[in-house]
């Protein structure tokens, strides 16, 4: 993540790649996952708890490598919500082909990482952005997450 280096991550008190979360969630992603798989997707949990020591590396990588204004589009230091544990990161998973599906285009840069970016535009490959960035947004406000701040797609807080 952001070209980190080991010893980097684990001087934030990173030690592997697993996401972290608080016990409590364990259960409610489970029943998000039970959901989404009538749809034929699973989810990906990309990162969960995150220190306050890695939020400061993440803010320095991001400044070096994207620039301090679109990096505070994205990244809220002021509330550091991963630092509660209840905060996730996802994405959706092909049950079939178990691969990552793609829910924006990386050609529309960070604009088409927040919500309802999509949504006006009329080709096919946008509206089927639009339909799983729903799709995921409805199953996990369901099970009482609410969508981060900034509004990206993928950014949710535990508020059950």
């Amino acid at each position: 993540m952001y070209h980190l280096t080991e010893d980097e991550l684990r001087q934030a008190g990173v030690s592997c790649g697993d996401a972290y979360v608080e016990e409590k969630l364990v259960a409610v992603l489970q029943r998000v996952n039970a959901h989404l798989a009538s749809s034929g997707f699973e989810l990906i949990i990309k990162d969960g708890y995150r220190s306050k020591e890695l939020y400061l590396l993440v803010q320095q990588k991001r400044y070096a490598q994207f620039g301090q204004e679109a990096t505070d589009k994205i990244l809220n230091l002021e509330r550091m919500a991963h630092v509660t544990g209840l905060t996730v990161d996802v994405g959706l998973v092909d049950v079939k082909s178990q691969k990552e599906i793609e829910m924006r285009d990386k050609e529309d840069g960070i604009e088409g990482m927040f919500v309802g970016f999509y949504a006006q535009k009329s080709d096919a490959k946008s509206r089927r952005y639009q339909q799983l960035q729903v799709l995921l947004i409805e199953v996990m406000t369901d099970e009482g997450f609410v969508l981060g701040s900034k509004k990206e797609f993928w950014h949710f807080e535990y508020d059950g």
